[in-house]
């Protein structure tokens, strides 16, 4: 008996880390803007994936960066998320501002990652800057993210457990549906809440999925 209050526990437990993982998959890949990225609440999750701002932040590492009001004062020293280009191919820099140039009221910024030897060829305008890195850094979750946004990651990491839950709770309802005697209405009341639960979010990643 005591060995299967422990198994339930830890299984609970399993099955909450799906949910919040699969929810906040969920809610970064339909929150996402133009180019892949992704906007919640003011704040932008940043997935690094070259190693220009070593030491200070590493590959793979996910940043939890402030969306940009266009209006803020920025200095020397912060470290900014930007829209570039390079070999006309569209991409997101993290890189640290170097210095502020302001010529006829119009400013701009000369960036540089912290591991280069040299400045970004191309000015940044305030225009193009989607965020601001508040120091939040949490080493190689964004692998981990970038892997659950792929259709192949997303359906075995978390699809599969999902489903694989749903038919368990729909076994052991069965179960008690048998053995009908010892079942109680707030039993089923439970049961009804939390499979909706599952459903909604299961519906909702199929989606996210197949988009």
């Amino acid at each position: 008996m005591k060995g299967k209050k422990i198994f339930k526990v830890i299984l609970d437990v399993l099955v909450w880390i799906i949910i919040i993982l699969a929810a906040s998959v969920t809610l970064i890949t339909l929150t996402s803007r133009e180019k892949g990225v992704s906007q919640i609440f003011g704040y932008v999750p940043l997935n690094i994936q070259t190693g220009s701002m070593e030491p200070t932040i590493k590959t793979d590492d996910l940043i939890i960066t402030k969306q940009y009001d266009g209006k803020s004062e920025l200095k020397e020293g912060d470290v900014i998320s930007f829209r570039a280009t390079e070999q006309d191919t569209y991409i997101i820099k993290t890189h640290r501002i170097k210095s502020v140039l302001t010529v006829n009221g119009m400013t701009s910024y000369i960036t540089q990652g912290d591991a280069n030897t040299g400045e970004d060829d191309q000015q940044v305008a305030p225009g193009d800057i989607i965020s601001v890195w508040n120091g939040t850094r949490i080493p190689k979750l964004g692998a981990v993210l970038t892997f659950l946004k792929t259709k192949v990651g997303f359906f075995v990491c978390i699809i599969l457990p999902l489903a694989a839950f749903f038919i368990y709770q729909l076994y052991k309802f069965i179960m008690l549906l048998l053995d009908y005697k010892k079942v109680k209405w707030f039993v089923n009341i439970n049961w009804l809440l939390n499979c909706s639960l599952f459903y909604w979010l299961y519906f909702l990643d199929v989606i996210v999925m197949l988009r």
